[in-house]
């Protein structure tokens, strides 16, 4: 039963199948191909269907699908978790709402309009209520390099275009009697253009590695100490945690590098606050004489900040960026106001939010090419016109720090590595992701992870 409707053995399994091969195409299992019938079962479902029980299997098939996909958050609030997947269920109802309200067009303008419904309702999960973003179908095709050249002019937007495309297209040919010529012509037209336009980006950007060669590299090291989420606020342990960073940092100085960072509140104690800490992180960068570049939590007054600092191989600080975009239900309460009682169901206070989109100012020791840098922290970097922000105010290198330790050994970390790769793709961009536990490396402009 849902919402007081019966729901059959058939439907149930219809929603369970759609469910299941959309979960797998995702990491870690990443059968990504799944994806592009993972849909079907559920379009078959939907056929001549009344509008209240398309809105009804198509909710449950997403709380199947949300559930099998962002279960981790439990592990940062229980309620908060259970609330996320009921409410982005609520874009999957709409889908099937959509699919039975366009069911008379004709299987050509299907093709179309029916992709183009999910990504208005991708759109939408992305940016209402602080927006969430994660899991968008086109997500699940993060290692399939020639596809996802397209973000570049679409975002992520435009994959999952294309992988819905793919299921309704496949059904419509399976059930259509006439066109289906037409339909393999228009199909494989816009693949093959797809393609050949991936494999032209990919050329262009290889040829353009070896024309400029190793001249204006950086050297980045990066720290990834994997500190238990448990340790982290643990104010005894701090001290072993510095040194921890101390020591790990050492032993990245004889490869020569141009920076090093640490990842997000890797800081061990409060900046602004915890002042003997910050004079050993100092003195260990003015005897390197290497820039560090090391997320904190910051106090100033009686607020509190997610942050990110660069200290100059002098030990000074040059620049800090407070996070814009907090997480809810991680980083602070919604409608803590209106409802008292959440404080006591989810007892963390709310962090402050950052107003400027700041850039990094660094000067390459060996040939003095300046680059600047931008540091989505977290969750930032899946969001797509934040990062945008940062690289049309002029940012050359993007440098995501995040703690997923928070997250356990789950598919968090990986579903997260897949939206850092379609922010590197999107604005043709190096990406470093710094993490304290997960997944850390280097993802170059065609969406490829490096190291």
């Amino acid at each position: 039963m849902l919402w007081g409707i019966k729901i059959s053995r058939r439907d149930f399994l219809v929603c369970l199948s759609s469910a299941v091969l959309l979960v797998l195409s995702f990491p870690k299992t990443n059968y990504f191909f799944l994806s592009f019938i993972g849909l079907i079962p559920l379009l078959y479902g939907l056929d001549q269907r009344s509008y209240s029980k398309a809105f009804q299997l198509s909710y449950l098939t997403g709380v199947m699908f949300f559930a099998g996909t962002l279960f981790w958050f439990v592990h940062v609030t229980s309620l908060g978790a259970v609330l996320l997947i009921l409410y982005f269920s609520v874009y999957f109802g709409l889908f099937g709402l959509g699919v039975r309200y366009f069911s008379s067009l004709s299987s050509l303008k299907k093709m179309f309009v029916l992709p183009a419904l999910w990504v208005v309702c991708e759109f939408l999960r992305a940016h209402l209520l602080s927006g969430f973003s994660w899991v968008s179908l086109g997500h699940s095709q993060y290692q399939n390099i020639f596809l996802i050249q397209i973000a570049d002019i679409t975002g992520v937007w435009g994959v999952s275009f294309l992988v819905v495309l793919f299921n309704v297209f496949i059904k419509e040919v399976i059930q259509s009697k006439t066109n289906q010529g037409l339909l393999f012509f228009v199909f494989i037209l816009i693949l093959g253009s797809v393609l050949a336009y991936g494999g032209f980006q990919i050329n262009a950007f290889e040829k353009s590695q070896q024309e400029l060669g190793q001249t204006s590299s950086l050297r980045i090291g990066i720290v990834q100490a994997n500190i238990e989420q448990e340790l982290k606020w643990f104010e005894p342990a701090w001290p072993d945690i510095l040194d921890t960073y101390l020591a790990l940092s050492k032993s990245i100085l004889k490869e020569n590098p141009d920076l090093i960072i640490w990842p997000e509140t890797a800081f061990p104690g409060f900046l602004g606050e915890s002042k003997e800490t910050f004079e050993r992180v100092r003195k260990y960068v003015i005897e390197s004489k290497v820039p560090l570049l090391f997320g904190s939590v910051k106090k100033e007054g009686d607020k509190y900040f997610n942050a990110v600092v660069l200290l100059s191989g002098e030990g000074k600080i040059e620049n800090e960026y407070d996070k814009i975009h907090l997480v809810p239900f991680g980083e602070y309460i919604p409608f803590r106001g209106r409802f008292p009682f959440l404080t006591d169901l989810i007892p963390i206070d709310d962090f402050s939010v950052g107003e400027k989109y700041t850039l990094f100012d660094l000067n390459l020791r060996t040939n003095n090419v300046l680059s600047k840098i931008a540091t989505p922290i977290c969750f930032e970097d899946t969001l797509g016109p934040l990062v945008r922000r940062f690289v049309n105010n002029g940012a050359t290198l993007l440098v995501n720090v995040t703690n997923d330790g928070w997250f356990k050994d789950t598919k968090a970390p990986f579903l997260h590595l897949a939206s850092s790769i379609f922010r590197a793709v999107e604005n043709r961009r190096n990406l470093v992701r710094s993490a304290n536990t997960g997944v850390s490396g280097f993802i170059n402009p065609v969406g490829k992870v490096e190291s």
